[in-house]
């Protein structure tokens, strides 16, 4: 006996005039106002009410800036494509966004935003790292209506049927397939629920601590499941990059550890 997934019906949700509106845009839509909401909350309780206004009026920018780093990161990986057809590299509503990108470019922004305010860089992290993989594991929804990041066949307990246009050239014969999207969501779910009981029960944590363990587990995750994924958009002698960045997450993660807890001494407010 198993569980069979069934394959999406369609990727397109409804159509406005001429502009289809997909799936993948609706849950990416979706975990951007659900981090925010929680967001709010969160910062409110470590700094105060007035700056977690202040925050939700700074995250269009933040957004802004996640999503051209996931953009711009997945057009570098692609780099010879978009070089002879540059006028795709806005055209986002085609796909092809990296989460990678994405968090690297927050990070970025939140540095420059912490500096403004006079604010903790670490804390408001901390904050943040909490509420990314519950967003993360609702997008990967989008990959299911999309038929993508699936892994290596599978005739286990749970499997997901591919439709034949979307299966690789050298599976064409095999019906069904591991669903690592799944899989990854579960797992952030499951990160996202240990990552809000330290935020809320653990005393005398370091500022800096739960966004290294978000680096740490996140990089983790993305390991396990990309030894299984078939669809990776980028290999490097055979290795998945996102294999390779997931390793050098792990090693931040490490590393901001090691600063927040032996090295960084509170500042922020």
């Amino acid at each position: 006996m198993s569980l069979i997934i069934p394959s999406p019906h369609s990727s397109i949700a409804f159509s406005i005039f001429d502009f289809q509106i997909k799936y993948y845009g609706i849950f990416l839509t979706v975990a951007i106002f659900t981090g925010l909401f929680f967001s709010y909350f969160l910062i409110k309780k470590r700094f105060s009410k007035q700056f977690s206004s202040d925050f939700i009026d700074y995250s269009p920018f933040l957004i802004l800036f996640s999503i051209i780093g996931a953009r711009l990161f997945y057009v570098l990986g692609d780099i010879d494509f978009y070089l002879d057809y540059p006028n795709e590299i806005i055209c986002i509503n085609h796909g092809g966004i990296s989460i990678y990108g994405a968090i690297c470019f927050a990070i970025i922004s939140l540095f420059f935003y912490c500096k403004k305010t006079g604010k903790s860089f670490f804390k408001l992290c901390d904050c943040l790292a909490v509420v990314m993989p519950l967003c993360q594991a609702i997008g990967r929804w989008g990959n299911y209506f999309n038929q993508e990041a699936f892994g290596l066949p599978s005739d286990g307990f749970i499997k997901l049927f591919v439709d034949f246009k979307y299966r690789p050239m050298e599976y064409k014969n095999v019906i069904y397939f591991h669903p690592t999207f799944l899989y990854e969501g579960v797992l952030n779910f499951i990160l996202f629920i240990f990552l809000l009981l330290i935020f809320f029960k653990a005393k005398n944590i370091k500022d800096g601590t739960i966004f290294s363990f978000y680096l740490i587990f996140y990089g983790l995750i993305r390991l396990l499941v990309e030894s299984i994924r078939l669809d990776s958009v980028l290999n490097f002698n055979d290795i998945h990059v996102a294999t390779i960045i997931s390793f050098l997450i792990v090693l931040v993660g490490v590393v901001f550890f090691c600063y927040s807890n032996f090295v960084y001494k509170k500042n922020g407010r």
